[in-house]
């Protein structure tokens, strides 16, 4: 089996880690007090960050040559890594495809996976075409969690992708409709692999 999996949003906390850099480069705190449910894609404008702003903070997010290797995990992160690991060590290719921007951001990466209970060396994927990045590596499962790359991953209207999609319910994915696009909808990276079958 070839599997393929998404990390910000699915295995890093990268909205922990974006909040406290624009609060930082901003100088300004505009969001709720935390812990909060990210209510869609692009939040800070939600809160009142100009794109202006958000624009200098990804500014700054792309210089930073450890910020992708310090973001936080969720929760069950290292045992799926561990599990991963696992299926690579008995045959299975596993891909870690992630739209990560900046300097060095392919070797943060890969030193965060280690970091967190993947010790095989992995093989990183920079690349925000998910769907292209699925054909061509043949994937039989991927899991994302934002919307629009797991409708990418199923081949969207016409469904023509090969892959099974899976994506990851979080608050700024949800009210979707997966089964339209032949998508299945995880709560967690342990279900994902409960349900993948050798």
């Amino acid at each position: 089996m070839i599997i393929g999996c998404d990390i910000d949003g699915v295995l890093a906390d990268f909205n922990s880690g974006f909040i406290r850099r624009t609060i930082q480069v901003t100088g300004r705190d505009l969001f709720p007090e935390r812990p909060f449910d990210i209510p869609m894609w692009n939040y800070p404008e939600h809160y009142g960050y100009t794109s202006k702003e958000v624009t200098a903070v990804w500014k700054n997010i792309k210089l930073d040559t450890n910020f992708w290797a310090t973001l936080p995990a969720f929760e069950g992160t290292m045992e799926f890594l561990f599990a991963l690991e696992q299926r690579q060590d008995e045959g299975d290719g596993i891909y870690f495809v992630t739209a990560r921007p900046g300097v060095e951001a392919k070797h943060q990466t890969e030193r965060w996976l280690r970091c967190h209970g993947f010790r095989n060396n992995p093989t990183v994927l920079i690349s925000s075409a998910k769907g292209k990045c699925a054909e061509a590596l043949d994937l039989d499962a991927y899991i994302d969690d934002r919307w629009e790359n797991v409708v990418d991953v199923a081949g969207g209207d016409l469904m023509t992708s090969r892959t099974q999609a899976y994506l990851l319910v979080r608050p700024w994915n949800r009210n979707r409709n997966p089964e339209r696009y032949g998508i299945r909808e995880v709560t967690s990276v342990a279900e994902f692999l409960s349900g993948l079958v050798k």
